[in-house]
């Protein structure tokens, strides 16, 4: 398995754009208020711009064999109310096919490289209540549970 993991380029948005489409493809079974037109619409398309040209954040993309098969999308978490300095894993999404192959691993370990180099102490990542296996995946990595997350519905 010949995996390459590169820093995303602006004229890589497109390729970011279908990654997270599958994610969020994947993630509607554990959220139901998912705009699934998100990724096509143009608050997507300038998230994803943006992301590439790392104007925002920072994007790895794993490429086997030259095609694009996971990423993962980072950015500076402010919580003013605490002491360390946070990087957030906004998304991280690896083909179905190509899961449990050491890829999203691949991507863990240069999220934690680029979160080195800007002094942050902590990454920080959300998942839902029920993706167990995204769960078990943080936590294989290295993270901790320090909180829960809520909604109510109005």
């Amino acid at each position: 398995m010949n995996v390459i993991v590169k820093t995303a380029k602006s004229g890589d948005w497109e390729t970011i754009q279908k990654l997270n489409n599958q994610v969020f493809i994947n993630d509607q079974e554990h959220d139901n208020d998912l705009d699934m037109n998100w990724p096509f619409s143009p608050k997507g398309i300038k998230y994803y711009k943006d992301l590439a040209s790392g104007k925002y954040g920072k994007c790895f993309i794993a490429y086997l064999d030259n095609q694009p098969v996971g990423y993962i999308a980072l950015a500076i978490k402010d919580f003013g109310y605490r002491k360390s300095k946070y990087i957030e894993i906004e998304n991280i999404g690896v083909n179905p096919q190509h899961r449990s192959k050491g890829i999203g691993k691949m991507l863990m370990d240069e999220a934690v490289g680029w979160a080195k180099e800007q002094k942050a102490t902590k990454l920080y990542v959300s998942a839902y209540w029920g993706n167990e296996r995204a769960i078990d995946f943080y936590k294989k990595n290295g993270f901790y549970e320090s909180g829960v997350e809520m909604d109510k519905r109005l």
